[in-house]
């Protein structure tokens, strides 16, 4: 018989991650990508991207920290009309591909 959700384990990983899903109780990992990207006028921002198998349930800790990073670069780089425009446009895209995320 499958495993439905309401039986899925919470737990937090060694790097924070918490989340749950059936398999919680064995032993598995995370895949965390990081990379630094340079930016025009030579700024430099870290970008972390985790990646959760098996999730069941949203992690919306990680949705709401980098809307945040987002909202914090977004004012960092806007130093003119020009790059508040470019910014403007970017995250305008970006809302279009969020709403696609749930079709």
């Amino acid at each position: 018989m499958a495993k439905s959700k309401k039986d899925s384990v919470e737990h937090t990983h060694k790097d924070g991650t918490k989340h749950s899903h059936k398999d919680g109780g064995k032993t598995h990992e995370h895949e965390i990508i990081a990379a630094t990207v340079e930016l025009k006028g030579g700024n430099k921002v870290d970008v972390y991207k985790k990646e959760a198998k098996n999730v069941y349930s949203a992690d919306y800790k990680l949705i709401d920290d980098t809307i945040e990073k987002i909202k914090k670069e977004s004012r960092r780089v806007s130093t003119n009309d020009y790059a508040a425009n470019n910014v403007y446009l970017f995250l305008q895209d970006c809302l279009k591909k969020v709403r696609l995320a749930e079709k």
